[in-house]
């Protein structure tokens, strides 16, 4: 008799309790910062923050109007990435407040 991984089963409790959501959300805001500094640079990546996940719609904190339109023009490669280390559609669209 085998063992089954933690990693399965620990899934497989997570989706069958509702929980799924909130840990693609937790996840993905974990990943922002990172994914922006890939595609944009370092010095956007520190001064912008991922705050919540819903229907789709990644919240972003930004101090300013000029760096929202910087992450706007490169919303696709971001939502894109995203979704690859996911490995499964989460992030459609990114919304800004200022």
């Amino acid at each position: 008799m085998g063992f089954t991984p933690i990693k399965y089963t620990l899934n497989r409790n997570i989706q069958s309790s509702g929980l799924q959501d909130q840990v693609d959300g937790a996840r993905v805001i974990e990943l922002f910062s990172s994914i922006v500094a890939e595609v944009i640079g370092e010095g956007i990546a520190q001064k912008v923050k991922g705050l919540y996940l819903k229907n789709r719609t990644l919240t972003v904190s930004v101090p300013s109007p000029v760096i929202g339109q910087e992450i706007k023009l490169h919303e696709n490669a971001i939502v894109d990435a995203l979704n690859k280390k996911m490995e499964v559609v989460v992030v459609e669209r990114l919304r800004f407040l200022a």
